[in-house]
């Protein structure tokens, strides 16, 4: 009887480390602002934080948050050390973005790295935003319309997938990817099929047909998936390589702005453009 309750210890003991593991692990992967060393105090290689892209990021950028945590490199990565906020450091809000990482297979989990009186830090793309976009301003009014549509919804309006088709989603932001482009257009007095039944299916009919690098500010464009399934997302492009679109891997997790920089990005891209205005 004894053997039984001390094997019934074991395994028990066995399985509540293993929890506080798993549970370190979904944290630093869910919470990429956390400090990294609480991973490194169970063992750095257990859970380390992977970078999965690298590109370049040269966008003007303002820090959202003061508290917003700095680091040496990628949070969670091996040989990240915490530098402190912005406002410890008492650097500016207007940053230069110059590189991107982002970590363990999601692209909304990244950080920045920019300079700033001579020292390089890193800093998660969710305490960032873009500012200056303005200088993509194009003189076509009703697609200024629609992309000023979206824009004001950057980071409130999660992504609801199925959402957008009915007044009550509409007037409550709840979109997905194609009922968002329906929206921005039909701010703009554009209407985009009707409200009901939108999908990326029958926006691929809308406009016309344009090369993909002739595309230009206002074209929405289209993805296929690592699924393998055509035209499963649809963004409508900004300049210099931005897009604004409707996604739960968006730095926002809904509406928000990424880059055709990002190689997963661009390597979905199907090359199917339309020129809606």
């Amino acid at each position: 009887m004894f053997r039984k309750h001390r094997k019934l210890l074991i395994i028990t003991g066995s399985i509540f480390l293993v929890a506080i593991i798993v549970g370190i692990f979904v944290k630093s992967v869910i919470d990429p602002d956390s400090t990294p060393t609480v991973v490194s105090e169970v063992k750095q290689d257990v859970a380390p934080n992977k970078i999965f892209e690298s590109y370049k990021y040269r966008y003007d950028l303002q820090i959202i948050h003061s508290n917003a945590k700095l680091y040496s490199a990628p949070a969670g990565t091996k040989g990240a050390n915490y530098l402190g906020t912005a406002k410890t450091r008492h650097l500016s809000a207007n940053i230069v973005g110059q590189k991107r990482c982002d970590l363990n297979n999601m692209r909304r989990v990244g950080y920045i790295a920019f300079k700033q009186a001579g020292h390089q830090y890193w800093i998660s793309a969710q305490n960032v935003k873009f500012r200056d976009l303005n200088k993509f301003k194009g003189t076509n009014p009703k697609i200024e319309t629609a992309i000023n549509a979206g824009l004001k919804l950057v980071g409130k309006s999660k992504y609801d997938y199925g959402g957008g088709r009915n007044l009550s989603d509409i007037k409550n932001h709840h979109f997905d990817c194609s009922s968002f482009i329906r929206y921005c257009y039909g701010k703009a007095g554009i209407r985009l099929g009707r409200m009901d039944n939108i999908t990326t299916y029958t926006l691929v009919t809308m406009g016309k047909p344009v090369k993909f690098q002739d595309m230009k500010r206002g074209d929405i464009f289209f993805f296929t998936n690592s699924k393998g399934q055509v035209n499963s997302h649809v963004a409508l492009y900004l300049g210099d390589h931005l897009f604004l679109h409707d996604h739960n891997q968006s730095d926002t997790g809904g509406v928000g702005i990424s880059t055709l920089n990002a190689p997963g990005w661009l390597k979905e891209t199907n090359g199917t453009v339309r020129r809606i205005a």
